[in-house]
């Protein structure tokens, strides 16, 4: 079950919509810091993508983690992330309900 109030939390700041639409249209990491093959985004792309410490990336994945839209896959010293396709799935059509759409 989604939580939709922690959901559209997440999505109301600009840094964590735009981090959900780099996890949308990802192709693989381009990064030289980790070269690797996992599926998902790199905690590092997101710091280049973004011009943002480390620090911060963690406060908004944590943030997208919490709410379910997003999974973190930990290897080594990088964390990836994939979208939850499902939990996007099921708040649009919640969205729809509420509103009636």
């Amino acid at each position: 079950m989604i939580d939709i109030v922690k959901i559209s939390k997440a999505l109301g700041d600009p840094i964590r919509y735009n981090i959900l639409l780099m996890l949308l249209n990802h192709k693989g990491c381009t990064s030289s810091l980790c070269q690797t093959d996992m599926e998902g985004v790199c905690n590092c792309e997101i710091m280049e993508e973004f011009g943002m410490i480390q620090s911060r990336v963690s406060y908004h994945m944590k943030e997208l983690c919490e709410s379910g839209l997003v999974t973190e896959i930990p290897k080594g010293k990088w964390k990836y992330y994939t979208l939850n396709k499902e939990a996007i799935r099921e708040y649009s059509k919640e969205l729809g309900v509420i509103f009636q759409l």
